[in-house]
């Protein structure tokens, strides 16, 4: 089992205090790093909390915008100087527009800029500022989470009825019973995943692994039962994934559980994309 462990790994976690960064970050320090959940909302939910209090010596809190170079760039002038390199590198993040559930003929080019940026351009951001790090040491584990929507298109029928908009965008909620996936999710977690092949193939001599998780739907307790019935019943397995079951994924791909393993998109999707 110690194959799977992660003590004494410098781990970063872009994106840490979202839905799922959070999981992220309580499942790499269960098994042994030192993580840095880095994050433009530093809120103190109370799993962030409970983190904090239960691995006061081994988590932090670090607010930082990943669009601005100039800010990674001094964050990582502060891990040399404390930690001397970092192993585990995960973007979990993601960014959605005010007219991200409109239909596609009034998507507006800022709504599709920001759905690149927080999905697409962030990822590219932080592993060019961080790859030479693990250059140096010659060894590291990249982690990229995609979406099963960066390899499938969306089933629009599925949102009729749905609240995803007042769940996930409340700034832009209106009232309207039918909206729309944005297709820069689709676009945006496509390239992700081809990028993350790209840099396997770029820096494998330097032993770096690149990999990518595309999960499925994740459970949350918001969303309402038109949707969950409607998106369950193209699942195999009849039902989302809950929180936190995307996390073995994770601590196989940043562990030597996976030392053989890169350029890989690990679906974990409960079988949505094999029908």
């Amino acid at each position: 089992m110690d194959i799977f462990r992660v003590d004494g790994k410098i781990a970063l976690i872009f994106g840490g205090n979202g839905y799922l960064g959070k999981e992220f970050c309580k499942s790499l320090l269960e098994y042994g790093a030192k993580v840095y959940c880095c994050d433009i909302n530093i809120n103190k939910t109370t799993e962030i909390k409970k983190l904090q209090d239960t691995f006061s010596e081994k988590f932090q809190l670090i607010k930082i915008d990943a669009t601005d170079k100039n800010e990674l760039i001094k964050f990582k002038d502060n891990i040399i100087n404390k930690d001397k390199r970092v192993d585990i590198l995960v973007n979990a993040t993601t960014m959605k527009g005010k007219d991200f559930y409109e239909p596609f003929e009034k998507v507006s080019l800022d709504g599709w800029n920001i759905g690149l940026l927080g999905n697409l351009t962030i990822p590219f951001l932080t592993i060019q500022t961080f790859i030479s790090l693990m250059k140096k040491q010659r060894s590291g584990s990249i982690i990229n989470i995609s979406s099963h929507y960066g390899i499938i298109g969306n089933d629009q029928r599925i949102y009729e009825g749905s609240n995803l908009n007042k769940v996930y965008a409340k700034e832009s909620y209106n009232k309207k019973n039918r909206i729309y996936s944005h297709g820069v999710y689709n676009a945006a977690k496509g390239g992700l995943i081809n990028f993350t092949r790209y840099l396997a193939a770029y820096y494998g001599e330097y032993n770096i692994r690149v990999n990518c998780i595309s999960p499925g739907g994740v459970y949350h307790k918001d969303e309402n039962e038109d949707f969950l019935k409607k998106y369950s019943a193209k699942v195999p397995l009849g039902r989302k994934a809950n929180l936190d079951e995307i996390n073995g994924a994770l601590i196989f791909l940043a562990s030597n559980a996976s030392s053989y393993v890169t350029g890989h998109n690990l679906v974990v999707d409960g079988g949505y994309t094999i029908w």
